[in-house]
């Protein structure tokens, strides 16, 4: 049975909202004794790749891609900075996802600060900005769910 929703080149898009995990980061030296929460909103842009039919293999699959950023994220030595987590979660993800056009991540700390509901960074990046500037920040350890 076709599926005419899920034609080639359909973009599509995944929104992840704060997808909860632990991982060490911060400047700061008691961030440096152990894992703290961090909570991620990230969106994937994407096109089918030419496929017609109702084809899991022809999108992102959002629960793997969950578990892949999170054990990422567990599993990695500790980051000083959230910049430099966020750019890692990109290049992870194109690289994993070779389908993935586009990504904002956004990387929060919650309640680290009296009055705030959390505090973080965010940025976007393309497939072209990827091939260009983020592959040259070499990942410390690739990591599949």
């Amino acid at each position: 049975m076709k599926n005419e929703n899920i034609a080639s080149g359909v973009r599509w898009q995944i929104f992840v909202e704060a997808l909860s995990t632990t991982t060490r980061v911060g400047l700061h030296p008691h961030e440096h004794e152990k894992a703290q929460a961090v909570e991620l909103d990230i969106e994937l842009s994407y096109r089918t790749g030419g496929q017609h039919d109702d084809d899991a293999a022809s999108v992102i699959d959002y629960d793997h891609y969950c578990g892949v950023v999170t054990a990422f994220l567990q599993a990695k030595p500790h980051t000083r900075l959230l910049e430099t987590l966020a750019s890692e979660v990109a290049s992870l993800s194109f690289r994993e996802f070779t389908m993935l056009d586009e990504i904002r991540v956004a990387i929060h700390k919650p309640k680290i600060r009296p009055n705030t509901a959390r505090l973080g960074v965010a940025s976007s990046w393309t497939r072209w900005s990827y091939e260009t500037l983020l592959v040259l920040q070499p990942l410390e350890s690739s990591v599949a769910a």
